[in-house]
């Protein structure tokens, strides 16, 4: 596992050794996959009430504003990616340095651990569907199905490799990884 830029500004990503790309760059490919979308959507259909073909339309449509949006917000001066990130757990009303993070957009999901103010490491993503899942004070939990367990086992993951590698701020992140 290592930590590599992006093609965005201040914001970076874990690349995992089995996988060819960085954790962003793999999301955004398989949300304009067809072919993955249609293998996820076949084993989620209980999940969906449209049809398999507009589900693939809406996640592709959904991921090019989700690239465009995390464009516009890294070029603003100064960058303005904390619009975008929000606290992973929604009972938390303030975050701090090394918190989880989401950037929710309907379906989709970035997950990243926030370094400072406007830097973040992304550690996965997915499509997110509510129904068929647990809900636990009205909330599903990411715990409640295997695609997104699988990416809050990482975010855990991540955020321990970034404290057992001494990380607890931007200098301490900047100077360990690059």
């Amino acid at each position: 596992m290592k930590i590599i830029d992006t093609f965005v500004q201040c914001l970076y990503a874990f690349k995992y050794a089995e996988n060819a790309v960085d954790e962003l760059e793999r999301v955004f490919d398989e949300w304009s996959d067809p072919a993955f979308l249609d293998e996820f959507f076949e084993e989620n259909k209980k999940d969906i009430d449209i049809t398999i073909e507009k589900a693939i339309s809406k996640v592709q449509s959904e991921a090019v504003y989700l690239r465009k949006r995390l464009l516009q917000l890294a070029n603003a001066k100064p960058n303005q990616l904390n619009e975008l990130f929000k606290n992973l757990d929604n009972n938390e009303t303030f975050s701090k340095e090394l918190s989880k993070q989401k950037a929710p957009n309907r379906w989709l999901r970035l997950y990243a651990i926030k370094i400072d103010e406007n830097n973040y490491v992304i550690t996965g993503g997915t499509i997110k569907l509510d129904s068929g899942a647990i809900k636990f004070n009205n909330q599903y939990q990411m715990k409640d199905r295997p695609h997104t367990k699988k990416e809050l086992d990482k975010i855990n993951k991540c955020r321990d490799y970034l404290k057992d590698n001494g990380v607890y701020d931007d200098d301490s992140f900047q100077e360990i990884f690059f």
